[in-house]
């Protein structure tokens, strides 16, 4: 795997002509390559793609996999300035349910672990409205942002969908869905929980103290263009998108090959590149902006826009600061039904 991405590095280097801000190692498990596999990424891309001076390079890691050496490691011996640690609850009976391998007090020690290797931009991940969890448990888990210096916190919600782990076990009555007013009472929490300590909420899943604030997802969010390579990877030019095969053997044969059959790709047209800027820009704190819509999108898409948000403005669920409109906190718990009801289907 590691010498076929490698090889579509080597494919795609002309597709890069300015100094990359930001490189992202995820959407796996990346933590359980070696230090010297990660090397032979850097070195490609040290090759391939010139880096900005502060370029901002972050690795997911599973907290088993942060043991105090290999977090040294990745301090000393790779360009890594970022961590995003998967952690997701505390409570080893949370982690069950949801099949990760890694305990609470593993959870708590690879925070630790982080923070003594040097690494001051740190990320966590936590999850709430999961099955059974209670809103002290969710506090707690919540607490750690108080003893330990984490100055970026990722919260998401557990979403149930239908044939998957969770929608057949909900399916089989083996878990009970949180309750709404649950779900409430917990997303409540967690924006009180982060204003108290000084955390901005700059998106709806995503809160950073100052200085902190993720250069990768602000670039997702505010459309600017990026690479994505391996199987399932993302790529967008501004203009097209394109994405890699899902299946390993696929890709790694068509990439062996020289074939191009290892991606299919899409233009990005003028009602497609609006829906996405309502659905990546709303989530942020900057919202909306109808001056921006107007020139980019024109007059038609502009006046759509307008004439749909005032009802949400009456409801307390939009919030207009000048051009801009924003998301208030009511609208947040119902953000996914806002954004539907402005795009333009």
């Amino acid at each position: 795997m590691i010498c076929a991405i490698l090889q579509e590095m080597e494919y795609r280097k002309a597709e890069v002509d300015v100094p990359v801000e930001t490189l992202y190692f995820g959407g796996g498990t990346p933590s359980v390559l070696s230090i010297s596999e990660l090397s032979r990424f850097f070195n490609s891309i040290e090759k391939h793609f010139p880096l900005t001076e502060k370029a901002e390079i972050t690795l997911e890691v599973n907290p088993d996999d942060l043991t105090p050496e290999y977090a040294l490691l990745l301090k000393t011996d790779t360009p890594v300035n970022r961590l995003s640690i998967g952690i997701q609850a505390f409570q080893d009976r949370h982690l069950q349910l949801m099949n990760r391998r890694h305990s609470g007090e593993e959870a708590r020690k690879s925070i630790e672990t982080a923070l003594s290797a040097g690494f001051e931009n740190l990320n966590i991940d936590l999850i709430y409205g999961i099955p059974g969890l209670s809103l002290q448990e969710w506090k707690e888990n919540l607490g750690i942002l108080t003893r330990s210096p984490v100055p970026h916190l990722s919260a998401y919600h557990l979403g149930i969908e239908p044939k998957t782990v969770f929608g057949n076990m909900l399916q089989k009555g083996k878990i009970k869905e949180i309750a709404e007013e649950e779900s409430l009472e917990q997303f409540n929490l967690l924006l009180d929980f982060t204003e108290s300590l000084g955390y901005d909420h700059y998106e709806i899943s995503n809160f950073a103290l100052e200085g902190h604030h993720s250069k990768h997802n602000l670039g997702y969010w505010q459309g600017k263009p990026y690479l994505g390579f391996g199987p399932s990877a993302h790529s967008f030019d501004g203009k097209s998108r394109r994405w890699n095969v899902a299946i390993n053997q696929v890709y790694i044969d068509e990439i062996r090959e020289g074939s191009e059959n290892y991606y299919e790709s899409e233009i990005t047209d003028v009602k497609k590149a609006f829906n996405e800027y309502i659905l990546t820009a709303l989530r942020t704190k900057w919202g909306i902006d109808s001056g921006y819509i107007q020139e980019r999108f024109g007059k038609d898409y502009a006046g759509e826009t307008v004439k749909k948000i005032p009802r949400f403005m009456q409801e307390g669920l939009i919030i207009q600061k000048g051009e801009q409109y924003i998301l208030s906190r009511k609208g947040k718990l119902i953000s996914d039904y806002i954004m539907t009801e402005l795009i333009i289907a």
